[in-house]
């Protein structure tokens, strides 16, 4: 079975860090997401206050999304947790050549 992908945007008022806490692999509770870009029974990839960031497992749920105050819960197999550089931050060419 293929879950269709959703676009949500929180509200982006709150104040507050980004924090990440995964228990037994089973649940995980984040703070400060700011958008879910799309998910699936195998994958969640959102945007946070500290860059994007993706899961990947199996049987995957979102069981909360609180716009309100960016709080996001995950259940299901976590098999993964990626973040990405934030592409918003830009230096000049140069720099990024020399890296």
């Amino acid at each position: 079975m293929v879950k269709t992908e959703k676009r949500t945007e929180t509200n982006k008022s709150f104040a507050g860090a980004h924090s990440l806490m995964i228990e037994d692999r089973e649940r995980m509770t984040l703070a400060g997401v700011t958008e879910v870009s799309g998910f699936s029974e195998s994958a969640v990839s959102l945007k946070t206050l500290c860059g994007a960031l993706m899961i990947k497992g199996k049987n995957l749920t979102i069981s909360r999304l609180n716009t309100e105050t960016g709080e996001l819960f995950v259940s299901g197999e976590i098999t993964s947790v990626q973040y990405f550089k934030d592409s918003r931050k830009k230096g000049s060419l140069l720099e990024g050549l020399f890296k």
